[in-house]
């Protein structure tokens, strides 16, 4: 029983992980080995898919938008909070157009800030829009290699490439807290890998690192037991019976309205996905001919792509 909750688990974390990550703007999460938790998404290269331009984006069903943009005199707040709404409207990469993103997000500061905010707004997006397409250019550590020293070099391209696009007291503003969770992921994986502690040594230097960390970026080191947690909780008590409110009420608990109305509007396209593609495989067993007409009919230029793990 405990093997097949952890490997249903498993499966079901990354679904989680999303939901959570978007309530922070979140777009892409990268995971190291050692369980350093997640990257900032602000470290991820935009990668604008196509689009057909009428694709609802399915990714912002039953949320609402992240990150406070202005004081009640919509004066622009410079914080973490702006890199949070551009990255709430990112999340939305594949299902609409660089354009359109780009659109929605000026749609929110022209609504939200006065005319000062908007441009200064408006030119912060532009440049982290260019920032974002710009980290495609920096390398990756590889997996093989990882090490404390290599993910500090790693974080160290990625703040020398933003300087080109920000200011100093910019960087301070929007990034501080991304470069003290980045500063404590790298020391974190430094002090893990260090064969010379013993276990005791390990874990008095690993929760002295976490102390000096702020409350915000300790919340970040500690989302990823959330996420397992969750998981489980959720695989037993479907196990167990539980209706779809009471699944709903143990996400609630443990990770808030928003993220749990997340994971609803993703169990809704889920089960529509896996209708249409039992649609499709149906088809595709009786008439082949028919078949093509109906993949086109049924799934977007990039949802046909994922079809080949199914044909």
């Amino acid at each position: 029983m405990t093997s097949k909750i952890l490997l249903k688990t498993t499966a079901n974390k990354s679904r989680i992980a999303w939901a959570l990550a978007a309530g922070v703007g979140a777009l892409m999460t990268l995971v190291f080995t050692h369980g350093t938790g997640p990257a900032d998404p602000s470290h991820a290269p935009s990668v604008i898919g196509s689009s057909n331009g009428n694709d609802l984006a399915r990714t912002f069903m039953g949320t609402t938008p992240d990150g406070t943009l202005a004081n009640q005199g919509k004066d622009l707040i410079l914080s973490p909070e702006l890199i949070r709404r551009f990255e709430y409207h990112l999340t939305a990469v594949g299902e609409r157009t660089q354009a359109q993103i780009r659109e929605a997000i000026v749609k929110d500061i022209t609504t939200e800030l006065n005319e000062k905010g908007q441009k200064e707004a408006l030119r912060i997006l532009d440049a982290y829009l260019k920032f974002k397409t710009a980290l495609g250019s920096v390398d990756q550590p590889k997996m093989t290699e990882i090490s404390g020293a290599a993910l500090a070099r790693h974080f160290r391209s990625i703040r020398d490439l933003r300087a080109l696009y920000f200011q100093p007291s910019e960087v301070a503003a929007l990034f501080g807290n991304v470069d003290e969770y980045d500063d404590y992921t790298a020391k974190k994986l430094a002090i893990v890998q260090n064969k010379s502690l013993s276990d005791a040594d390990r874990e008095a230097q690993l929760q002295y690192l976490k102390n000096t960390l702020s409350a915000e970026s300790r919340a970040n080191v500690e989302q990823p037991v959330v996420h397992l947690t969750l998981a489980t909780k959720e695989e037993q008590a479907r196990q167990q019976g539980a209706t779809p409110a009471e699944i709903q009420q143990i996400r609630t608990n443990l990770v808030g309205a928003d993220a749990a109305k997340r994971l609803e509007a993703l169990d809704r396209e889920e089960a529509a996905w896996k209708a249409r593609i039992k649609q499709y495989q149906e088809a595709r067993a009786t008439s082949p001919e028919s078949a093509q007409q109906l993949k086109h009919n049924l799934f977007t230029p990039q949802e046909q792509l994922r079809l080949a793990a199914y044909e």
